[in-house]
């Protein structure tokens, strides 16, 4: 009796959390349907990406690409000039690994290993994660048997027939978090500005905190290792209590003891926000592609789950102001929080990892 053939799957994309972290769940959860399986990233040369994918004990490998928007005339050259090489490395790689199907998440990383796919006649899948689609994923698109979607209306981008909303995928030690005991002696702030920091809510939070200290605030702060010193400086000036950091690794013990989050309105900050229940202030980054980011944020903010500030309006005042308002009232926190768990997707990992299986008719 023959032995039955081991899954190989390829995640394709990456460059920020913001694209990996979905393809970890979409990989984690085809896994578990299918025991048998191996998965292999290929994405960006960047530190922390390897970092994160072998910490999950997946593959890692470089598509060798290059990003063009916003470059200039030479460097765009440059890139598409590599383009060629880089989609024969890509096919040698998915020959060699023996892949079975492919799921593009994202970035410009993706775009080179969804056509070796495509040209080796492997079965692929995209998920998209923005409300406005990235370059990467719409030229993609044509090369895809299934598209995913995070956001009603992102079908407009996409051929109709070949869309379906799941949601974005959200880290299993995230969904895990509700059951956790959040009692605590005095409201929890939790401030996180991406995986680098971001440098307007660091001074707006710093300007805030004399106000904050008098609501006996507790606050988390992910402030960026560039920032780290000066913001630390803020709060021991201020006598303000909190945990100022240069990244957050534990990000499920930090959301399960949050009143409040103040962060950017990157799709996966929303999936897990929405996927936990948990009310926001959310400040979109204005040089965000296609200002996606504004986008994703107005979707919460009219459906009653987060309250929006343009970083144009950004100040110490009125975010302390804000600040007071929401976390003196309870039942406005938890209504928040009922909203936002209203459009959350927990399953969505699920729901990809599903239309990979249906499209390559391999169950276990």
């Amino acid at each position: 009796m023959f032995a039955k053939k081991e899954f190989r799957l390829v995640v394709a994309g990456g460059g920020t959390g913001g694209h990996l972290f979905p393809g970890i769940a979409i990989a984690k959860a085809f896994c578990a349907k299918q025991p048998d399986t191996r998965v292999l990233f290929i994405g960006t040369e960047k530190a922390f990406e390897k970092r994160c994918v072998t910490r999950e004990g997946f593959h890692h490998a470089v598509a060798g690409a290059s990003g063009i928007k916003g470059l200039g005339f030479r460097k765009k050259l440059s890139a598409a000039v590599k383009l060629p090489l880089s989609i024969l490395g890509c096919m040698i790689k998915l020959l060699r690994f023996r892949a079975d199907a492919v799921v593009g998440v994202g970035g410009f990383s993706s775009g080179p290993v969804i056509l070796a796919a495509w040209l080796l006649r492997r079965p692929v899948v995209l998920h998209e994660q923005n409300s406005v689609p990235g370059i990467a994923n719409r030229l993609s698109a044509r090369f895809a048997a299934k598209i995913f979607l995070t956001f009603p209306g992102s079908e407009a981008w996409f051929p109709s027939e070949k869309c379906s909303l799941s949601g974005n995928p959200v880290r299993e030690e995230i969904l895990g978090i509700e059951a956790e005991n959040q009692l605590k002696p005095s409201p929890t702030l939790l401030v996180v500005g991406g995986s680098q920091g971001a440098v307007a809510l660091n001074r707006a939070i710093t300007d805030a905190l004399p106000r904050l200290k008098a609501l006996g605030l507790y606050i988390i702060h992910q402030c960026g290792e560039s920032d780290v010193e000066r913001v630390r400086a803020c709060y021991e000036e201020a006598g303000m209590e909190g945990e100022v950091l240069p990244f957050i690794d534990n990000m499920s013990g930090a959301y399960a003891r949050a009143d409040l989050v103040l962060c950017r309105a990157g799709a996966t900050t929303l999936a897990e926000l929405t996927a936990i229940g948990k009310g926001s202030i959310l400040v979109p980054f204005p040089h965000a592609t296609d200002n996606h980011q504004e986008i994703n944020a107005r979707y919460l903010e009219e459906n009653g789950a987060a309250r929006m500030i343009l970083e144009c309006r950004l100040n110490g005042k009125d975010l302390a102001q804000l600040l007071e308002t929401l976390l003196s009232d309870p039942a406005a926190l938890s209504t928040m929080g009922g909203n936002a768990k209203k459009l959350g997707r927990p399953e969505a990992s699920t729901v990809v990892a599903d239309g990979i299986l249906s499209l390559t008719k391999k169950t276990t």
